[in-house]
């Protein structure tokens, strides 16, 4: 049971997680701490994630663990490709023209693999209707 702000007791709310809470689709696979310096990364890594889970349990009503494991891969390269963007910015007048272009490669490297992690998401499909569902509670296609 709960107090509301009354000082009542409601007792239909369940104890747990609030109301809309994502905490219930986290799934383990994680992207890993980064270097000192990088934390920003992280962050937006960590909010691009949250972002492909919501899509998809919009599109979709749910995470499966292969949207789970394409959203890791999603991310891991997204966070590649910024370290590589990062790492270039702060060295860049050290390095020779050759390991400026394999930074660069690295960068778009990222971006196309990331791009193929987010295909294989289908966050283009239409959004499920919530009222077409079957008898099972899966939605009818």
């Amino acid at each position: 049971m709960s107090k509301t702000d009354k000082g009542t007791t409601d007792i239909s709310r369940n104890h747990g997680a609030q109301p809309g809470n994502s905490n219930s689709i986290r799934h383990g696979l994680l992207s890993g701490k980064l270097p000192k310096g990088c934390q920003y990364v992280e962050n937006r890594m960590n909010a691009f994630r949250r972002q492909l889970e919501g899509e998809l349990i919009s599109i979709k009503g749910q995470v499966s663990i292969i949207d789970a494991a394409s959203i890791n891969t999603a991310v891991k390269w997204e966070r590649h490709g910024m370290l590589a963007q990062r790492w270039l910015r702060l060295e860049c007048e050290d390095l020779k023209p050759a390991d400026k272009l394999s930074f660069s490669r690295e960068i778009a490297k990222a971006s196309t693999e990331r791009d193929k992690a987010l295909a294989q998401l289908d966050l283009d499909a239409p959004p499920r209707n919530p009222w077409e569902i079957d008898m099972e509670g899966t939605a009818d296609d």
